[in-house]
């Protein structure tokens, strides 16, 4: 009888069970952002950590990566997707798949994949009025790519007013117009929570460990919350000065950019802000009520969730807490060089 392992049969036989151990041993450390909630800044600091990162068996996939064409066909508005997007998408999974057992076969134990637009945009939250409406539909046609696989899932969290402020920031500097009141009446009252988020999560991975942390306390310590997402303590090598990646526009400069539209009446509002103030268009009634909704979230986090398999990672010391946004302000007012850790 031929063997099946071929002529050296006791060699291929280790070769195959030694196979057979590394299936699936790569953990997957998915950070799904939020927007505004110094993502960029995680990633800036990643990528210029790869070398540390890969002599701890960490491998690292941020934008620079993700936005190659390796998630053709899964970062799309659900509601506009073809069959060839659907077919895109499935062949995109299967390249997931290869490219974590390579992996697995230079060594890694873990793969981070950073990309906040696996949930959704800002351009599409701001459209629809809702917290990441689509985020279930959205990670059901990516979640087939990790079958299998152990997975942490990152999520970072931000005060509701402060939040939706830097969203529009943003947004008005890409070319969006400036909202008007009917538009922020919608979000302060649209319906969905970062509750809801973590459940829609907690739904698509029904066997991921989920690790939510608060902005406002976590923005300024990121080499400590990387070890709490990867769950383990990693040597990192020099690091550079931390700095904010990605601000938000001040009122100042949104008011020179209308000015610019010819909207003189926005212009001359946001200009009584005063130099390098942060871009509030919610009145106090209405920040009021996000900051509770926010507070709501924070209580219903550190009670536990009812969910053995959601973290919470508690305020660092020193550090302002979820009961105190003033830190997540004053990320927003500050204006530093590119490439920080936000």
């Amino acid at each position: 009888m031929v063997s099946l392992w071929g002529d050296n049969d006791s060699s291929s036989r280790l070769h195959w069970v030694a196979g057979l151990l590394r299936a699936c041993a790569v953990e997957i450390c998915l950070h799904l952002g939020a927007h505004r909630t110094g993502t960029t800044g995680l990633q800036v600091l990643l990528n210029d950590q790869r070398p540390a990162l890969r002599r701890s068996g960490v491998a690292f996939w941020g934008p620079h990566r993700t936005r190659s064409g390796l998630l053709a066909g899964l970062i799309k508005d659900p509601s506009t997707l073809t069959n060839r997007d659907a077919k895109l998408g499935q062949r995109s999974c299967g390249r997931l798949r290869m490219e974590a057992s390579r992996m697995e076969q230079n060594g890694a134990q873990q793969l981070v994949i950073s990309e906040e637009n696996l949930i959704g945009t800002m351009a599409q939250n701001l459209g629809a009025t809702r917290l990441y409406g689509q985020l279930s539909d959205r990670l059901a046609r990516f979640a087939p790519a990790f079958e299998g696989r152990a997975l942490r899932i990152g999520l970072a969290i931000r005060a509701y007013d402060v939040h939706w402020a830097s969203q529009l920031a943003f947004r008005v500097k890409m070319g969006a117009s400036l909202p008007s009141v009917a538009d922020l009446d919608r979000l302060v009252t649209q319906p969905r929570r970062w509750r809801n988020v973590i459940a829609d999560v907690e739904a698509i991975f029904p066997n991921a460990q989920i690790i939510v942390w608060p902005f406002e306390s976590w923005v300024s310590n990121p080499r400590r919350l990387v070890t709490h997402f990867l769950g383990r303590d990693i040597a990192f090598g020099t690091m550079s000065k931390p700095h904010k990646s990605n601000a938000s526009a001040t009122a100042a400069e949104l008011s020179e950019i209308a000015a610019e539209r010819g909207d003189l009446d926005s212009a001359l509002r946001l200009s009584t802000a005063g130099i390098g103030a942060r871009y509030m268009p919610f009145d106090a009634a209405q920040a009021g009520k996000l900051q509770d909704d926010y507070l709501a979230d924070i209580a219903w986090l550190e009670a536990g969730v009812n969910s053995s398999r959601v973290t919470y990672l508690d305020p660092t010391e020193g550090t302002f807490g979820g009961a105190n946004m003033t830190e997540g302000s004053h990320h927003d007012q500050e204006t530093r060089s590119v490439g920080s850790a936000r």
